[in-house]
């Protein structure tokens, strides 16, 4: 599914960010991923959604060299992958069922077929009585889970998240975190970033733990080595 070798990113003059990364993630597993600020998380999910090259080192993603791939094959792939980005990325000139829905056009769904599903999935993140509202005019935490909604509507083989949970009160992050979990239990690939440990302790799954540039991955309830 996922696989770096030797992968090292740098800026400009730099030190490295990422230092000599070397793991594989396997079809439909589930990871976190943690470290302290500035180690590197935002880097490493970039590369998994291909939004940047790495300085050195190869990867791969569903079976397929990424080096190797032209601007269609690239495009083709990206579409495989489900990413909530931190800042939301939503699209203001359209309606939240319009953001959510973009995806499933896109791929080429039937009308009737993305009616049902849309709506079903915002009312599941309690947004279904927001469906015509404009993303200006929603809260950060309503945002991000339209955001979400995005992600995940046409169930990706990959699914990557930076902080998804960040803007929400405790009860909305646990039935997000059960969505994510429904959607890997049905074959996703989920990689997610976060700071909150509750999550972590309560929906235990491995750790992908960044430290100085450098990776290890933690089994659940398994401690970060000083």
């Amino acid at each position: 599914m996922i696989q770096f070798e030797d992968v090292a990113v740098r800026y400009g003059r730099m030190a490295d960010v990422l230092s000599d990364v070397t793991f594989r993630l396997e079809p439909g597993s589930f990871h976190y991923v943690s470290g302290p600020s500035g180690a590197g998380k935002s880097s490493l999910l970039k590369l998994m959604y291909l939004a940047m090259p790495p300085t050195r080192g190869r990867i791969s993603l569903f079976g397929r060299d990424v080096e190797s791939l032209d601007r269609n094959e690239r495009a083709l792939l990206r579409r495989m992958v489900g990413v909530v980005f931190q800042e939301f990325r939503l699209l203001n000139h359209l309606t939240v069922f319009e953001n959510v829905a973009l995806p499933m056009k896109i791929s080429g769904e039937r009308p009737s077929r993305r009616q049902a599903h849309v709506k079903e999935l915002l009312e599941w993140v309690g947004l279904g009585s927001h469906l015509h509202a404009a993303p200006l005019t929603l809260s950060g935490g309503q945002q991000q889970r339209v955001a979400i909604a995005r992600a995940v509507i046409t169930r990706p083989k990959l699914l990557i998240a930076d902080e998804p949970t960040g803007n929400m009160d405790d009860r909305m992050a646990v039935r997000l975190m059960y969505l994510f979990e429904e959607l890997n239990r049905i074959g996703t690939t989920v990689v997610i970033a976060t700071h909150n440990d509750r999550l972590i302790e309560r929906f235990a799954h491995p750790v992908i733990h960044l430290n100085e540039g450098r990776l290890s991955i933690l089994e659940p309830g398994e401690q970060v080595l000083a």
